[in-house]
């Protein structure tokens, strides 16, 4: 027994569960190497020196953790808040619509997870230090931006998304996604499922990557535009762009910088969470004009 237990860690597919962790103890685990400042050209600035160069860069933005139980945080400052702030009832939300998997006929891998997506916490010092040089506004953002429990009507039905012609679409090209998604941005999440309707429900094998899907389309329903119904506690102010943003798991534990979509047999293993909760880290892709 103890040598199959052995063999099992050893291939990666061992599972943990997720301890309450501080947000400093979190941020310690961004991956820095993610930021990825590069170079990509000439450009002109409006103060001496008038010539500058352009910078590419991934800028770590939010905080989303997902879990499989209402109300909960792994996230010790947001631990009461969220509990006093969930909707009461949530638990009871309405059936899936499209079960968040796109129509997809298997729902014997249905899975449902709640999502919060908070600030993250060095966002607005990186800003400042960065783009105060690049003469641009600093991205500064809030702390809360969205909680599913308090959307529980849309995250848990997607009554509103039903007419949506992305939706519509991805209602049929869903079960595609899993061979095709790289070819079908903006309907599909790369090979990890369909977008749309952005529910909690998703018909996903791995637990994984069943949460970086929710916190992907949190990500989406929080940020600025328009939502409605959608209930939103601050937006995100800043349109995703899931061709270009990145995403990396920090709890249950420390996973590589991902482009969204990307294989999960690269990156999946040894990271399923015995308790279903997971923390990721959101990183927004950025340029600016440096002296």
């Amino acid at each position: 027994m103890k040598i199959l237990i052995f063999l099992l860690c050893l291939m990666g597919v061992a599972s943990m569960a997720m301890a309450d962790e501080s947000l400093m103890a979190l941020s310690a685990r961004a991956e820095w190497s993610c930021a990825d400042f590069r170079a990509t050209g000439v450009c002109r600035r409006n103060t001496p020196p008038y010539a500058g160069v352009r910078v590419r860069y991934w800028q770590p933005v939010l905080f989303v953790e997902t879990m499989r139980r209402s109300g909960e945080s792994g996230i010790l400052e947001y631990k009461a808040m969220v509990r006093e702030m969930s909707v009461a009832g949530a638990d009871s939300g309405a059936e899936p619509s499209g079960s968040g998997g796109g129509g997809q006929a298997d729902t014997t891998m249905l899975q449902m997870n709640e999502a919060h997506v908070f600030g993250f916490p060095f966002s607005d010092a990186f800003s400042v230090a960065v783009e105060t040089p690049c003469e641009g506004p600093p991205d500064i953002g809030g702390a809360v931006s969205y909680l599913s429990e308090q959307d529980k009507e849309e995250w848990r039905s997607g009554r509103s998304e039903k007419n949506n012609p992305l939706a519509v679409v991805g209602e049929r090209a869903a079960p595609m996604c899993d061979r095709f998604g790289g070819l079908l941005q903006g309907v599909c999440l790369g090979v990890w499922g369909p977008m749309y309707p952005r529910t909690g429900f998703t018909i996903q094998a791995s637990d994984v990557v069943s949460s970086a899907v929710s916190a992907v389309r949190a990500v989406d329903v929080a940020s600025f535009k328009p939502q409605p119904p959608h209930r939103v506690v601050a937006p995100v102010l800043f349109w995703p762009d899931l061709r270009q943003d990145r995403l990396q798991l920090v709890a249950p534990v420390k996973g590589p910088c991902l482009a969204i979509g990307e294989d999960p047999s690269f990156w999946e293993a040894g990271k399923r969470s015995t308790d279903g909760r997971y923390v990721w880290v959101y990183w927004r892709r950025k340029e600016c004009c440096l002296f």
